[in-house]
C-alpha cells in the first residue's frame, strides 16, 4: 500500500519557493529544503523526485501568482494604459523593500537561462506571454486614442518587457527608491 502524504503541499511550496527565491538554484542545498519545509529528505525525494522538480514547482508556483497579480491589476484598471501603468508603478513600490530579493523569474533567468534549457524554454515562454500581454495592451491603448498609432505596438511591448525585467534587477541593487520610480516613469514616457 503507498504511503499517504502526510504535509500541506502548498505550504511546502511557498517555503521552498521563498527559499530558492533568496538563495537561488545553485545556492540552496538538499540541506536547506529540509530545514525550510521539516520534511525529511526521503519525503522530498518520495513527493518531487528531485531538486529540479521541485524547483520547477516552486517556478510554477511564483509564475501562478505572478499572473493572478495581473489579472487584480487588470480589474483595477480604468483602461488598458493604465493596467501598464499600475504594473510598473506596482514594481518599483514592491521591489525597493528591505529584504528586497527582486523578480524571482527574473533572478532565474540571469542564473539558469543560459545553462539550463528546461528552465530556458520556461522563461522564453513567459516572456511571449508577457510580450502578448503588453500587445495587447498597447494596441487596445491605440484603438482608444491613449496611445500614438505611429508606435509599433511589437516592438514596444518588447521594450517594456525589456525595461521591466531590467528595473526588476536594478531595484535590487539601487538604494534610492526615487531613482527605481524615475526610471519607470522615464520607461512610461514611450507610451
Amino acid at each position: 500500500m503507498p504511503k499517504s502524504v502526510l504535509f500541506d503541499k502548498e505550504d511546502t511550496i511557498k517555503k521552498v519557493t521563498e527559499l530558492f527565491w533568496r538563495k537561488g538554484y545553485n545556492g540552496t542545498s538538499m540541506q536547506d529544503l529540509v530545514d525550510a519545509t521539516g520534511l525529511n529528505r526521503s519525503s522530498i525525494y518520495n513527493t518531487y523526485g528531485d531538486k529540479f522538480n521541485l524547483f520547477n514547482e516552486a517556478l510554477n508556483y511564483y509564475h501562478k501568482s505572478q499572473h493572478d497579480m495581473l489579472d487584480e491589476l487588470q480589474q483595477k484598471a480604468k483602461s488598458p494604459k493604465e493596467m501598464i501603468h499600475l504594473l510598473f508603478n506596482g514594481i518599483w513600490s514592491d521591489l525597493n523593500s528591505e529584504n528586497n530579493k527582486g523578480c524571482f523569474l527574473s533572478n532565474c533567468t540571469t542564473e539558469l537561462a543560459n545553462s539550463d534549457e528546461r528552465v530556458h524554454d520556461f522563461l522564453a515562454a513567459n516572456h511571449l506571454k508577457m510580450v502578448q500581454m503588453f500587445t495587447d495592451l498597447i494596441k487596445q491603448s491605440q484603438l482608444e486614442g491613449e496611445i500614438s498609432q505611429d508606435k509599433n505596438p511589437e516592438v514596444l511591448a518588447n521594450y517594456l518587457f525589456s525595461s521591466l525585467h531590467g528595473l526588476r534587477v536594478t531595484s535590487m541593487v539601487a538604494t534610492d527608491r526615487k531613482t527605481i520610480k524615475a526610471i519607470a516613469d522615464q520607461v512610461l514616457l514611450a507610451l
